[in-house]
């Protein structure tokens, strides 16, 4: 195995990688051990005075690994087993995204039949007692919300999925512990607030211990689910410093950790580094396992149309939002709607968005609900792909009746104030 080690001082950070050449389950045992044994093994992560483990997996949607969007099961299931070997108690704990059934997406990825058959706790952290947690030195937030359990770990494991995301471009380590927070509303409010800026009070609180990232198979484009596509790429990526391997992870994705808000705000935050001068790599090099091209979302909002006839105006929107209306433009419009267009149109995304009355203008989501009966507007919070569909192709065609589509993705008519 190759090593990048020339330019590492000697206050560096481990980062390590290695190669799984197969996506069998003997290929990957013998991945993360080599991983693993990078850091002394188990034993050299987790100290013996260690009470109680959360393993926090990937797991925000009942979607296979294979999609690029949840982790490999059997990376749980070997943490579980090598972390009880030492005779600590550990569990598995997540809260899937927004409106997401934790229970279903355990279910479907098996992960509660790992954990059944291991007989360790796995927690829905969206059905539990919850708890306020204090901030210590604020960014943004004074309390994080989370499962009563968490703050009885004292050790914790991100196992991220190597993944793009159309509004932070990546979710890697410190992205995964978002998944932490109780309650849909409050993960809504990170959004409205700063998810960039919340996610460095989050971490701070509940900074992972070891972060493992899985990029088997990746996700790059649209993501942080469909049309997001599957990116085989066949490695291993951790260390004990989650901006250190988020930055790791970032160069092999072909991005600079810099230009990713909430890993820069992280490294000047005093949380790990984001400079490879000081990361040593272990096992392969970046470059060895580097993709030629990985594909990922623009970095600002207004890009976020990839059609002439369709333009973004930004008025900060959430997540929620963006990634309804990526997943629509990118993978759901039909592209002879766009080919037989005889107008252009405006879409207004976010609450700070405002109407230039310029007559081609769609508002859409709730926190622009102020605009409906005076432009065509979508309810929802977010609204689902398909409610876009009929006003899109009205606008394109010249039609921007002031009319409304509920959550059915029926269009009413809406009498002018």
């Amino acid at each position: 195995m190759d090593r990048e080690s020339e330019r590492v001082s000697s206050t560096s950070s481990t980062v390590a990688i290695t190669r799984i050449k197969k996506p069998e389950k003997a290929e990957i045992e013998q991945g993360i051990t080599d991983l693993l044994e990078f850091f002394g093994g188990v034993e050299g992560i987790i100290p013996v005075h260690t009470k109680r483990v959360l393993i926090k997996p990937n797991l925000m949607t009942g979607k296979p690994w294979t999609t690029g969007i949840t982790v490999h099961p059997y990376l749980i299931e070997h943490l579980v087993i090598a972390i009880k070997k030492m005779g600590l108690n550990v569990i598995v704990g997540e809260g899937a995204g927004w409106c997401d059934d934790s229970l279903k997406a355990f279910n479907t990825t098996g992960v509660t039949e790992i954990c059944k058959r291991l007989n360790v706790p796995l927690i829905d952290f969206k059905r539990g007692k919850s708890v306020q947690v204090p901030v210590s030195d604020s960014t943004i937030l004074k309390n994080i919300l989370v499962d009563e359990i968490v703050p009885e770990c004292d050790f914790i494991v991100s196992l991220a999925k190597m993944k793009t995301h159309c509004e932070t471009i990546v979710s890697l380590s410190l992205k995964n512990m978002k998944g932490l927070i109780a309650e849909d509303r409050e993960r809504l409010r990170y959004h409205l607030l700063d998810v960039n800026r919340c996610l460095i009070d989050l971490n701070k609180t509940f900074k992972p211990n070891f972060s493992l990232v899985e990029g088997i198979i990746g996700l790059e484009g649209i993501g942080p689910l469909m049309p997001g596509k599957p990116k085989p790429l066949g490695i291993l990526i951790g260390g004990k410093d989650p901006v250190a391997v988020d930055t790791v992870c970032t160069e092999i994705m072909g991005l600079n950790p810099m230009d990713i808000r909430h890993i820069r705000y992280a490294y000047e935050a005093g949380l790990g580094t984001a400079n490879l001068d000081e990361i040593e790599i272990q096992g392969e090099t970046i470059a060895s396992v580097k993709p030629d091209t990985y594909q990922y979302p623009p970095q600002e909002i207004e890009g976020l149309s990839p059609f002439e006839s369709i333009k973004i105006v930004n008025g900060n929107p959430c997540s929620n939002c963006i990634a309804s209306l990526a997943s629509y433009l990118h993978g759901y419009i039909d592209k002879g709607v766009i080919k037989r267009a005889t107008h252009s149109i405006d879409i207004l995304i976010g609450k700070r968005a405002k109407s230039r009355d310029t007559g081609k203008e769609i508002a859409i989501g709730n926190c622009l609900k102020r605009y409906r009966g005076k432009i065509p507007f979508v309810s929802g919070c977010p609204p689902p792909s398909d409610a876009y569909l009929e006003l899109v192709e009205r606008g394109l065609k010249g039609d921007f009746g002031v009319k409304t589509v509920n959550l059915d993705a029926e269009v009413i008519d809406v009498p002018s104030e």
